[in-house]
């Protein structure tokens, strides 16, 4: 990179601001912290010369060149801190040649690098038969309505990528569901609470009993009780890698039902998987499934988890009949249905190429279990930042990405832009 001190600065300002989904504003149609984020990336963008466009604090779009298209999205948005930093979460900090933050790696600082790497080629003199448009999105995280409108605003590419997944590159992604069990009501406990978001495994979970605590049983489940709170932490991750963090419901739930309450049946089959659901899979990967959030809503609680399907597998005829053998009340919505480009189609091995020529390895396109807004292209394909050997800790505490992999990455960006770009 160029002047990797400038870009540290660019991404600090970026991390700056809390861009988790907030209250409709004017100008601000997801809070003003995220139209903040918005707008810093535009000034960015302005700043290095390029023409920008705000979709009405939804979206904006940076372009360059002339030609065919290329696309390039990301998002500025990001899911709650939560708890269990070492470091302020929306400050840049720098130790260890590895840079902390929430966004450093989802999606602010792989987006940014993008943006860095077009300004390269911009300044290169290289002719450019090619007119590249990047999209920053803000609503990523949580619903997608950014894309919806940015769709009735302007007509995007036909091919194109995201830095929001993972190298070498995707070429196909899960379907994302949300599944929402209604539970039954608790005679001995009340104020259950815990998640973050739809799409991380739920860190944190606590419930009030109303009576005494069982300590035996609490002892077993490794909770800790205070004034009667009864707390399981456990370990947060991204919804669609849910093997990688330990879901603090599940000890919760398990305690509750040795102490007679009706959620056993919730135990056994979302928790344990005792049905083997998790074990459904194809070449795609396997169904990932992932309870993640509870709410409360008229004095009634709802288990709201993540549920990820691999292309081809269809969820109305091959998943949820699975869901119904339980025997446990759910609704379900679809978020995305699963995605898949052809391997052998030119995007994909373009982004491939510049992926081995920069690494000297010799892979193979993967898939992935995230849903990104690579699905904005028609043959779209998520291309970094999170390397197959690497751990990016991205939705959970301490989210962040060693100096030398953001730099490889983009190094592997600039490299497809170059390439692409003739």
């Amino acid at each position: 990179m160029q002047n990797f001190a400038e870009f540290k600065k660019d991404l600090a300002a970026l991390i700056s601001f809390n861009s988790v989904k907030g209250e409709r504003e004017s100008g601000a149609p997801f809070g003003k912290e995220t139209a903040g984020a918005l707008g810093a990336f535009i000034k960015i963008a302005e700043k290095m010369g390029f023409k920008t466009i705000n979709y009405d604090g939804y979206a904006a779009e940076v372009s360059y060149g002339d030609g065919e298209e290329i696309g390039i999205i990301g998002h500025l948005d990001v899911v709650p801190a939560g708890g269990g930093w070492s470091v302020p979460p929306f400050s840049l900090t720098e130790k260890n040649e590895t840079l902390y933050g929430r966004g450093v790696c989802d999606d602010k600082g792989p987006l940014l690098a993008a943006l860095y790497a077009l300004n390269e080629l911009k300044n290169s003199g290289i002719k450019c038969n090619k007119k590249f448009r990047l999209f920053a999105g803000t609503n990523e995280e949580t619903g997608w309505q950014d894309l919806e409108y940015l769709k009735t605003k302007t007509a995007l590419p036909e091919y194109g990528f995201s830095p929001d997944g993972n190298f070498p590159v995707s070429y196909s992604e899960k379907g994302v569901y949300i599944l929402t069990f209604p539970l039954p009501e608790l005679k001995n406990f009340c104020a259950l609470t815990g998640g973050t978001a739809i799409n991380a495994v739920c860190a944190q979970a606590s419930v009030r009993a109303k009576a005494g605590t069982d300590l035996k049983l609490l002892a077993e489940y490794g909770l800790k009780e205070k004034d009667g709170i009864i707390e399981s932490a456990g370990k947060a991750a991204h919804g669609s890698a849910p093997q990688n963090g330990i879901n603090a419901f599940k000890a919760l739930f398990g305690y509750m039902s040795g102490c007679g309450e009706p959620l056993y049946p919730y135990y056994e089959y979302l928790f344990c998987d005792s049905l083997g659901i998790m074990k459904r899979e194809n070449e795609q990967g396997n169904l990932t499934f992932s309870p993640d959030i509870i709410e409360e809503k008229d004095g009634r609680y709802f288990l709201s988890c993540d549920c990820r399907v691999p292309a081809p597998m269809d969820f109305v005829k091959d998943v949820k009949p699975l869901f119904d053998e339980t025997g446990l009340e759910f609704t379900f919505t679809e978020k995305h249905p699963p995605f898949m480009v052809p391997k052998d189609s030119e995007i994909v091995k373009k982004l491939l190429g510049a992926y081995n020529k920069v690494t000297g390895e010799n892979l193979s396109a993967v898939k992935m279990g995230g849903s990104t807004f690579a699905r904005a292209f028609r043959q779209g394909c998520s291309f970094g930042f999170e390397f197959p050997y690497a751990d990016n800790h991205i939705h959970e505490a301490d989210e962040r990405i060693s100096v030398e992999l953001l730099l490889k990455g983009y190094e592997i960006i600039k490299t497809a832009l170059f390439d692409l770009a003739k």
